[in-house]
C-alpha cells in the first residue's frame, strides 16, 4: 500500500523494496508506466537503487494508456458526433 505521495523517489523506493523483497532486482529490464512526469523521476530514481537499471532508456510508455488518451480527446472534441 502506498502511503506518501506518489513523487518519483517515494515509487521508485518502493518498487525496488519489493523487488528486492522477492529477489527480483537482477531482473528488472524494462518499467512500461504511464505519461506522468512522476514516472520519468521513478525510472531516474531506480538507477541509484537498482544494480544495471539503465533509468529512462528502460522506460517504455503504455500504448494502450496513450490510445486511450487520444480517444477521450477524440470523442469529447466539439467536432465529433458519435451518431454520424
Amino acid at each position: 500500500r502506498l502511503t506518501q505521495s506518489h513523487t518519483g523517489s517515494y515509487l521508485a523506493q518502493v518498487t525496488a523494496d519489493c523487488l528486492k523483497r522477492f529477489g527480483l532486482e537482477k531482473k528488472l529490464h524494462t518499467l512500461t508506466m504511464d505519461n506522468a512526469s512522476n514516472c520519468d523521476a521513478t525510472a531516474e530514481h531506480l538507477v541509484t537503487l537498482i544494480d544495471g537499471f539503465r533509468g529512462k532508456l528502460s522506460r517504455s510508455r503504455c500504448f494502450p494508456h496513450t490510445v486511450n488518451l487520444i480517444a477521450k480527446v477524440r470523442v469529447s472534441s466539439p467536432f465529433c458526433s458519435l451518431t454520424g
